[in-house]
């Protein structure tokens, strides 16, 4: 049994994992866990007896232990988490490297790319059930102007600053208050957004068309280096906009690559455990590099 904490800038879960199967999880709520130390004592409450070790898999860059840099949970910046936690047998790794090797725990695929699309991107390559590189895909610049906006990464005009769930979600309360409309106050922006494209409205329309053009944009480079068959899909954004332009993210694609059939070989698909996948992960990352604190 191995303990796996994952957990981001919206909260963090604990949960004893075996194998794919995922015991007793527990979750905080965002601002429950403020520092380092209410964070470890999370992590190591009600260990269960027999346990091979804990593996926290979080936001952030990731070295040796200490999480460089994290912009999602700034508070452990510069922190060794596995000094901290005190126990040998103590893993500290990525969220997105947990979410790619649970998706390939489930699903056993060769070789594919793992993509997150929520309020941030994130993607891994995956091969034989090893990471092959720890890809920043959120991090492509897509606009170089000067007034590009404002990345977390302190950059402008990269990927998840123009296609991010929260960037999407400005960009649709600007819209609809440059056009004197009203979101309703019990739907999400982004849900809205989804719900005039179904009814053909012409801005909304525009505004998913102009987002898979820029994901197109992101993939065009993976496809053509990696020449990937399949990407595994999670997260909300991706889970309410591929249903919708997919088609329109493939079509940009073609018109992106040397060799448009590149695109109609790619596959989608969704993670089969979106809620699970990075726990499962988490237990693989650990059996991988047991005995080391890295």
């Amino acid at each position: 049994m191995i303990r796996v904490i994952d957990g981001g800038g919206n909260g963090f879960r604990r949960a004893d994992v075996d194998g794919i199967s995922v015991y007793d999880i527990k979750k905080t709520e965002k601002g429950e866990i403020n520092n380092p130390e209410e964070l470890v004592a999370f992590a190591t409450a009600s260990l269960p007896r027999g346990y091979e070790g804990i593996c926290y898999v979080v936001a952030g860059e990731v070295s040796h232990g200490v999480v460089v840099r994290s912009p999602q949970i700034p508070w452990l910046n510069g922190v060794d988490l596995a000094e901290r936690t005190g126990i040998m047998r103590t893993v500290v790794a990525n969220d997105m490297d947990g979410a790619a090797m649970g998706m390939w725990m489930l699903e056993h695929p060769v070789y594919f790319l793992a993509m997150t699309w929520s309020s941030g991107i994130g993607l891994r390559v995956v091969k034989g059930g090893q990471i092959l590189a720890s890809s920043e895909a959120g991090h492509i610049p897509l606009d170089l102007s000067p007034f590009a906006p404002l990345c977390g990464c302190g950059q402008r005009g990269c990927a998840e600053s123009i296609l991010g769930g929260e960037a999407v979600m400005r960009r649709v309360i600007a819209e609809v208050a440059v056009r004197g409309e009203v979101i309703p106050d019990n739907l999400h922006p982004c849900a809205f957004l989804d719900q005039e494209f179904d009814k053909d409205n012409p801005w909304a329309t525009d505004l998913y068309d102009r987002i898979a053009l820029g994901m197109a944009i992101v993939l065009a480079s993976y496809v053509s280096i990696l020449r990937p068959g399949l990407i595994i899909w999670k997260g909300s954004f991706a889970k309410a906009a591929l249903p919708r332009i997919a088609d329109s993210i493939r079509n940009h694609l073609r018109s992106k690559l040397m060799n448009p059939v590149w695109a109609d070989d790619l596959a989608f698909w969704f993670s089969p455990e979106p809620d699970r996948d990075s726990l499962i992960g988490g237990a693989v990352l650990f059996e991988q590099r047991k005995g080391l604190i890295i």
